[in-house]
């Protein structure tokens, strides 16, 4: 739980809103039935939209979009306080379609695009991923080979996209093909919003060691009218970065991270396990990577509030984050003994004999992904390193 407030006046406010409008809904005589273990958010597609369009109802999805857009116009930390409390909450409020492309269609698309796709997406009415990933090439836009042929007034679309989030229950996919191979590497792509019940779209399930499935998505001679396009030919490099920059929002991952490390507090304490000097100082030593992971994400949002972005902002948080998750976990797991290996779930009934109802092993294999995703971690040090500190490219 949060020993001191995490925003100011009216956006902290909006916080503990948010948080008794989830404590509510998440309630587990609400969620019972609704268990879905191979979906990621670990509850069934029913559940999820319910979910997403109560919240939508409230203004919550689109709560500092700008008013142009039908959005609250709320500053960024009104949104980021949403963020914080879907994740704290296990709430499927996270990949929503506002958060996976509702940046890069209000800024990119057309009028008639806006209008088709943004007032859905703030309501929780419409479902969307994002598909960039290929099996050949990772998250390297470089090595990118679906393509997208022009053919009379329009396209088509021809590849295969592969591991991504709820390619199974998504309307719309946000994805990214290769228009012109002869153009420089940065104006090789071209962005497309593509109607996932189209001829030739299908999903192929991948699971994962923690049971939920990723997608393989295919694009068989899908054929695109000029409207899929999203922004100019060639610019699917420079609007992707711009989608991406929103996964990157240091509060889901925030908010991830304190609630599991409130678990781990709970259980030493309900185990007598503090008074044991080893492992209070291991607890105390997360404590204080979770302030300064706190400070990174809460540095992001006055970026935001100031109409600034730092080049290294994001992959701070995104770093010290996820790979703080992973040790929380592992934490759980070490201080526990065995029943701390003892794999539960999120939701559903108690597994015996498991630590925090099974959630350390859980969180362990599940937090794998972190830092990996939404470019490796890798990546973003190599980022760190050149751009914030001017250390030279080896």
């Amino acid at each position: 739980m949060l020993s001191a407030p995490l925003f100011h006046d009216g956006a902290e406010q909006f916080r503990q809103e948010v948080c008794r409008f989830l404590t509510a809904e998440m309630a587990p005589e609400r969620t019972a039935g609704h268990e879905d273990p191979t979906d990621r958010t670990g509850l069934d597609h029913g559940f999820e939209r319910q979910l997403q369009r109560a919240a939508g109802r409230r203004g919550y999805l689109g709560i500092s979009v700008d008013a142009v857009h039908g959005g609250g116009g709320r500053p960024g930390s009104y949104a980021a306080a949403f963020q914080y409390e879907a994740a704290y909450h296990d709430a499927p409020l996270v990949d929503t379609a506002v958060v996976l492309a509702g940046s890069p269609v209000m800024t990119f698309g057309n009028a008639d695009q806006r209008a088709r796709l943004v007032p859905p997406m703030l309501s929780g009415e419409l479902a969307m991923c994002i598909a960039y990933t290929e099996p050949g090439a990772g998250n390297d836009l470089s090595g990118l080979i679906t393509t997208a042929a022009t053919r009379g007034d329009g396209f088509v679309l021809d590849g295969v996209k592969t591991l991504i989030t709820g390619a199974d229950k998504a309307d719309y996919c946000l994805t990214v093909a290769v228009t012109d191979p002869t153009a420089e590497l940065r104006r090789r792509l071209s962005m497309f919003v593509v109607d996932m019940r189209s001829a030739g779209v299908s999903v192929m399930a991948r699971p994962t060691m923690s049971r939920y499935y990723l997608w393989d998505v295919r694009f068989d001679r899908v054929a695109l009218d000029a409207d899929a396009l999203l922004g100019e030919v060639g610019g699917g490099w420079h609007q992707l970065a711009r989608a991406v920059e929103e996964e990157r929002n240091g509060m889901f991952i925030l908010g991830w991270c304190q609630r599991l490390l409130d678990e781990l507090i709970a259980y030493c304490a309900g185990e007598g396990l503090l008074d044991d000097p080893s492992v209070a100082d291991t607890v105390a030593a997360l404590w204080i990577d979770l302030q300064a992971g706190r400070r990174f994400a809460l540095h992001l949002v006055e970026e935001q509030e100031r109409g600034e972005r730092s080049r290294t902002a994001g992959s701070l948080a995104k770093v010290h984050l996820t790979e703080l998750a992973q040790r929380i976990a592992a934490a759980g797991t070490e201080v526990a003994g065995p029943a701390g290996t003892v794999e539960g779930s999120l939701f559903g009934e108690t597994v015996p004999y498991a630590a925090a109802r099974g959630r350390f092993c859980f969180e362990y294999l599940f937090r794998v992904d972190g830092p990996i995703s939404v470019g490796a971690n890798e990546l973003h040090r190599s980022g760190i390193a050149q751009l914030g500190l001017g250390l030279p490219r080896r």
